[in-house]
């Protein structure tokens, strides 16, 4: 292929800058630094779609900057609206991928819930992200350019986008460096400003990269999904996560509190039949024993090729007394966004592989 034939890189998104780094891009390609600020302000925290929008560039200089960089790089291709509020974005990248994130609003504010792949490597065998594999891992700027989708559904909802959970498609501590990379950008204040304490990474365990982000410094929460305090339960539905023992998963996250300082939530996905007995809830509590561990108690999604269902009100309420008796804060998940399959467990890559359930009816908080 000759020079003249070659295809033009795209401009780089202007998501994907920390902030000193877009002050000496824009400075390299002669403008000022005031411009990095009104970028930040007008494009990341504000409104502007396209550079003629950012106050200060005048005409000619909207137009250079055009060409040097992208104020979005992904764009929603579909949006889905579950009667409880709840929305769901699907989010084509550059590359023709597709992820979904999920806006779930509460009253005036919300909270965002968004992916950190392409699919999934996990293999968890209750969720549909991991069904079809892992493509790819995103970038920051993809994972960024999520939340600012979402913040415009809950802009146009009249709303604010208040907390983000790095719950969607994908391990997030397997795309650790675009994930930590998301994260100091959205919490940077002269960029997106997002409070870290309003930020949630989720992970199935991966016990080396819990103790890496303890080390970051990134004030967020963690969640670790247990999903069984016994080995080999745990290692049959979670077969990533069971390479680490119960023991060794749970040593890390206490490790993380206590470098942190943060909350740390053990999630159990409650599946009928499987790891819902009042067994089962004895033995997790004896595993978080002494531990200030908060327990989040999430009844199965059902997910079309996947046997699990979940439990009945009667089992739900009993695993729940057997942990209120052993002083271990725990709460039910509320369900929402499930009738549009937007609910935990339920993200996929494409609009076309998840129909909305029509035997499933409006969702109810359980």
């Amino acid at each position: 292929m000759t020079a003249a034939s070659a295809p033009v890189a795209a401009p780089p998104p202007l998501a994907g800058f920390a902030y000193d780094e877009l002050r000496a891009f824009l400075v390299a390609h002669e403008f000022t630094p005031t411009h990095a600020d009104r970028l930040a302000r007008d494009a990341i925290r504000g409104r502007a779609t396209a550079c003629s929008g950012v106050e200060g560039l005048g005409e000619a200089g909207a137009r250079r900057l055009d060409g040097l960089i992208a104020l979005r790089s992904t764009s929603v291709v579909a949006r889905t609206d579950s009667p409880d509020g709840t929305v769901k974005l699907l989010v084509e990248t550059r590359d023709h991928e597709r992820v979904e994130a999920v806006l779930m609003p509460l009253a005036k504010r919300s909270s965002g819930c968004v992916s950190s792949q392409v699919g999934c490597g996990a293999a968890c065998t209750f969720c549909a992200s991991g069904l079809l594999g892992l493509r790819r891992s995103l970038t920051s700027a993809e994972i960024v350019e999520q939340v600012l989708h979402l913040r415009d559904a809950a802009r146009a909802q009249g709303g604010v986008l208040s907390n983000l959970v790095f719950m969607g498609m994908g391990e997030p501590l397997h795309a650790y460096d675009a994930v930590v990379g998301a994260i100091r950008r959205l919490t940077d204040p002269r960029l997106l400003g997002f409070g870290c304490g309003h930020v949630t990474v989720s992970t199935v365990g991966v016990v080396p990269g819990i103790l890496a982000l303890a080390e970051e410094n990134l004030g967020v929460h963690l969640a670790v999904s247990l999903h069984a305090a016994d080995d080999a339960l745990r290692r049959s539905l979670l077969p990533v996560g069971g390479r680490w023992t119960v023991a060794e998963t749970l040593d890390a996250a206490e490790a993380f509190r206590v470098k942190t300082r943060r909350f740390v939530t053990i999630q159990l996905t409650l599946m009928a039949g499987v790891n819902d007995a009042p067994s089962h809830a004895e033995a997790l509590a004896d595993a978080i024993e002494g531990r200030p561990f908060h327990v989040n108690l999430i009844p199965v999604n059902r997910v079309e090729g996947t046997p699990y269902e979940p439990p009945t009100q009667d089992v739900l309420d009993a695993f729940l007394a057997v942990l209120e008796r052993r002083h271990v804060i725990a709460h039910v998940r509320s369900r929402r966004g499930d009738d549009v399959n937007a609910a935990c467990g339920q993200l996929r890559r494409s609009a076309a592989t998840t129909p909305p359930r029509a035997d499933r009816g409006s969702t109810s908080a359980q």
